[in-house]
């Protein structure tokens, strides 16, 4: 189940005219996914930056704070949108960032349109003084979605990394999901790393 640096090595000669994604691949056994306890929606932080994110910050006292940030920062009187509008919106990022007291609020707006996209929302209190550190921990954070097939796939760095941080964010990635199978009672069937335009390399 150890990802070697060869691997990692091997994976990265596949060049193309962009950097790509290196992603987890896991196949597991023993597990029924037409039991909806069974079924797993998870973030897991990783040790490392994952790769660049689009993050929405909605926020209200902490306005000021947000003005260096090079994410799209809303407050609660752009909420007033329509149907049509918060659906697009909530297509548009990976994260959203809400300052605690207007969690119900942004709730209502967008509750249903992100959530079925598994991005969840985000409460931060309005005293946080370091916004560019929750930046930081959310360019590490990956989303485990363990739904309908029994297959696990999640972004764990990009081609440019260094060895050793793929190696170390692939480990975080493995045991998050094996803390989340464990008490379902699935095995790890198979595991791969693959980049985005590459064939799968087994470690498992």
């Amino acid at each position: 189940m150890t990802l070697t640096i060869d691997q990692v090595k091997e994976l990265k000669k596949n060049k193309r005219n962009f950097t790509q994604t290196i992603d987890l691949i896991v196949n597991l056994s023993n597990i029924d996914l037409k039991k909806p306890e069974n079924r797993i929606r998870e973030k897991v932080k990783l040790s490392h930056k994952i790769k660049d994110i689009k993050l929405c910050f909605i926020v209200d006292a902490l306005l000021p704070q947000t003005k260096e940030i090079n994410h799209n920062v809303l407050t609660k009187t752009n909420l007033d949108l329509k149907p049509r509008e918060a659906k697009k919106l909530a297509s548009n990022y990976d994260f959203f960032v809400i300052e605690a007291p207007l969690m119900p609020l942004v709730a209502k707006v967008l509750g249903k349109y992100v959530g079925p996209r598994n991005k969840p929302l985000i409460p931060i209190p309005p005293t946080t003084k370091d916004i560019k550190k929750v930046i930081e921990d959310l360019e590490k954070t990956a989303s485990i979605n363990l739904v309908k097939n029994p297959i696990i796939q999640i972004p764990i760095g990009k081609q440019d990394l260094e060895e050793k941080k793929i190696i170390e964010n692939y480990k975080a990635a493995i045991d998050k999901i094996k803390e989340l199978i464990e008490p379902k009672k699935a095995q790890i069937k198979s595991i791969y790393i693959k980049l985005t335009m590459s064939k799968p390399i087994k470690v498992l």
